[in-house]
């Protein structure tokens, strides 16, 4: 079903609105991190049409579900051109957003057809060589890797085992897990692929595996449904003191269980993150979304929410620049040619497509089902 998202615009404002579409699982085990995703969007919109939009033309979101499935994805990425989006955002996953970028992929000799601007992926696949008219605003896996490391060597932590599902996401976190292993003259006890469509008995046969190594930390690089089934089965043993996600997996791990209470059953979990704390104001562009959720009164924010605000801000400032030529082929052009200053943050993508520092933490999962950092 089509979620249409039009947040009022300046008053007297009678202009074709410019159409921002958005693809993401709002339904399924990934819903957490794709309800964030619309949330966020939709409070860069609102925010945007309350100071008159763009060029004197509202912004309007539309939001499709594609439950995390990349056929879905493909078909509502079409489905959103058609419709008249000047530019999508929003796509969780490796296999949604090499999905999508295939829909947008330009004919011989032409552009792409519209860009996808902040995928929710660390894939590195999906950057090198860069996707044409896909722009990365967050970390990839050699990033989020690397602060995982960091901040598991501050621990004290030497004995590393890391579990990676056999798909694009997964391979990317195990070689820079195992990269970054080489950089602290360590080897992991264990280095383990889990078939993406792996039973329940064979992971746990894996886990058990693992397990019995008595490493102190495991790395998952996996996707939330194997990672909560991996963890269930490692937390019935005795396993290791330190458990960490990426960031991917993240959102849907938080998320508490319906009908649960007391403290959070992954209490204690690592999780990467890949925008900053979105309670810390006083980083600016987070001051600035803070500012945003009190004066459109949404709900509190989250991860997935300051990820999606940010990459519908950049789309509205590249079509800013565009001024009355606001369209795909301008957006296109601004993107891969222009810098942007949003509040603390300067975007230039350049050839590459991708922020050249980007930002990656290391979060705590509380009881009472928080990340803090």
């Amino acid at each position: 079903m089509l979620l249409l998202t039009l947040a009022s615009a300046a008053p007297g404002a009678q202009a074709q609105p410019l159409a921002i579409g958005l693809t993401a699982p709002l339904s399924g085990p990934d819903a957490a991190y794709g309800l964030g995703l619309r949330h966020g969007a939709q409070l860069a919109v609102a925010r945007a049409n309350a100071g008159g939009g763009v060029a004197g033309r509202p912004l309007e979101l539309l939001a499709l579900d594609d439950g995390g499935d990349p056929q879905r994805a493909a078909a509502n990425a079409q489905l959103l051109l058609e419709r008249g989006a000047v530019a999508l955002t929003g796509v969780h996953g490796a296999r949604a957003t090499a999905a999508v970028a295939a829909v947008l992929a330009p004919a011989p000799g032409e552009a792409p057809r519209a860009a996808l601007v902040g995928p929710a992926t660390g894939a590195e696949p999906l950057r090198d060589p860069p996707r044409p008219g896909v722009f990365h605003l967050r970390a990839g896996a050699a990033e989020e890797a690397s602060a995982a490391l960091l901040h598991l060597d501050t621990l004290g932590v030497s004995r590393y085992a890391l579990i990676a599902q056999a798909d694009a996401q997964g391979e990317s976190g195990r070689e820079r897990v195992l990269f970054e292993l080489t950089r602290i003259a360590t080897r992991p006890v264990a280095s383990e692929r889990l078939a993406e469509r792996a039973t329940p008995a064979e992971l746990r046969r894996l886990v058990d595996q693992v397990c019995a190594l008595r490493p102190e930390a495991v790395i998952l690089a996996l996707d939330a449904v194997q990672a909560r089934a991996a963890l269930a089965a490692a937390r019935a043993q005795p396993c290791a003191a330190h458990y960490l996600v990426f960031s991917e997996a993240g959102a849907a791990l938080a998320a508490r269980p319906s009908g649960s209470s007391g403290p959070h059953p992954l209490a204690g979990l690592l999780v990467t993150q890949v925008v900053p704390h979105p309670g810390n104001v006083l980083h600016p562009l987070v001051a600035e979304y803070q500012r945003a959720l009190v004066a459109h009164g949404a709900a509190p924010g989250s991860h997935p929410s300051l990820e999606a605000y940010t990459a519908t801000r950049v789309i509205q400032e590249a079509l800013r620049a565009c001024g009355r030529e606001a369209g795909r082929a301008c957006l296109l052009q601004v993107l891969a040619a222009r810098a942007f200053e949003l509040p603390g943050l300067k975007v230039q993508f350049g050839p590459a497509q991708r922020q050249p520092r980007p930002f990656a933490e290391i979060t705590l999962l509380d009881g009472e089902g928080r990340l803090r950092r």
